[in-house]
């Protein structure tokens, strides 16, 4: 965090996402406390008052009151709340009695950081290869094609016949990978190839970008990136007219 913080970018960027649904929700909340019990965080910490979801949300109306003033120190401790005691899992909004959905408000807090250039490196990586390579693991074209080539030659060994279709047009399921299985994990591709041989499926996988079913841009907020993922995936798909998309794991 080398770059001063900016009361007016902050504002800029709060002010045209806070529409009436984001107002209603922190002006009805009654602090009932009935969110506490459905958070993990909250149970695991000796009910630390300060894990209640309906509380970690204060921020974002803390932020609004002093008009984006506030410091480094300030803004770290909100990275810490919304990155380390909350993961998004939305079980607190079932419980609220007015339907507050607390994770979307963490969520806009999570990309308000992120658009600060505050996020963790882990998946600020992940986001330069999504938009570099379209993967989260920066696997080129080439590598992600010879690796489908090498796993159909070994596991055509193990059944005859064995095919792992790519590009193939008007084929039925199109189907999608996690980029950690060419990466690491190629035998994943290999079990599913299989799996769709033996039920005589009719599948593909596309050779260009779309073939990364993650979405790491999401978690950081960065609807940008995470948008242009999904896009990539529904773009292949239309290319091949394929009937089916489905992802792995």
């Amino acid at each position: 965090m080398s770059e001063e913080i900016s009361a007016k970018k902050i504002m800029d960027f709060l002010k045209p996402r806070m529409n009436a649904r984001f107002k209603t929700w922190l002006n009805i909340c009654a602090h009932c406390a009935l969110c506490a019990d459905t958070c993990h965080f909250y149970l695991a910490n000796d009910r630390d008052p300060k894990m209640i979801p309906a509380y970690k949300v204060t921020f974002l109306k803390d932020i609004l009151r002093k008009k984006g003033k506030v410091d480094r120190e300030y803004l770290q401790k909100v990275y810490d709340t919304v990155y380390h005691e909350c993961n998004l899992c939305r079980r607190c909004a079932l419980f609220c009695p007015f339907g507050i959905d607390i994770a979307l408000m963490i969520g806009l807090l999570r990309s308000l950081l992120f658009s600060l250039g505050i996020a963790p490196e882990g998946l600020k990586a992940a986001i330069e290869n999504y938009r570099a390579t379209g993967n989260q693991m920066a696997v080129s074209e080439e590598d992600w094609v010879d690796t489908l080539e090498w796993c159909e030659e070994e596991t055509a060994d193990e059944l005859v016949g064995l095919k792992i279709p790519i590009d193939k047009k008007g084929a039925k399921i199109m189907y999608t990978v996690n980029a950690r299985e060419p990466k690491f994990y190629p035998q994943d591709i290999m079990e599913v190839a299989k799996i769709f041989h033996v039920a005589g499926e009719d599948w593909t996988l596309p050779s260009k970008e779309g073939w990364d079913d993650t979405n790491l841009a999401m978690f950081c907020g960065d609807m940008e990136t995470a948008r242009k993922v999904v896009e990539n995936t529904f773009k292949r798909a239309d290319e091949l007219g394929v009937q089916q998309v489905a992802v792995t794991e």
